[in-house]
């Protein structure tokens, strides 16, 4: 378990700072598009606060010790934090690229769950996956 354990808590680290990037983003978003975009990335925001507590409430059910500190979250995410100094193609694109590294981070999650038997785990990682697939979509069609 010591494996899934630290791959849950990588996941949820990530996940954590995505959630704050995009709300950041959310702020800081300015141009044309600029409603569309405030309000989709306020949907994925809010989506990705469920997401984090769902996710750290299984972790506490597995007997897992959630990273809580700021400091150790922005250690153990492989998500960098917002840069407001950037335009809002660029905003996408982080996005969309950190959504992915979101969905591999997951299924790697899910792969470990399924070796371990913690299908109630792969289910729930999955779910997120799919989530994020679909934010993937939604931010790739902006930069078509």
């Amino acid at each position: 378990m010591e494996k899934l354990f630290k791959q849950l808590s990588d996941a949820q680290a990530s996940l954590f700072i995505l959630f704050q990037k995009t709300w950041v983003y959310h702020w800081d978003v300015v141009g044309p598009d600029f409603h569309q975009l405030h309000t989709l990335f306020g949907e994925q925001y809010n989506t990705m606060f469920e997401e984090i507590d769902t996710l750290t409430e299984h972790m506490r059910y597995l007997g897992m010790k959630p990273v809580s500190t700021l400091t150790r979250i922005v250690e153990v995410s492989v998500i960098n934090e917002a840069n407001s100094s950037i335009g809002a193609n660029e905003m996408i694109r982080e996005l969309r690229d950190d959504n992915m590294k979101i969905c591999d981070i997951l299924t790697d999650v899910s792969e470990e769950a399924d070796s371990q038997r913690q299908y109630a785990t792969s289910n729930l990682v999955q779910s997120i996956t799919e989530t994020h697939g679909k934010f993937i979509w939604m931010l790739r069609s902006f930069l078509e």
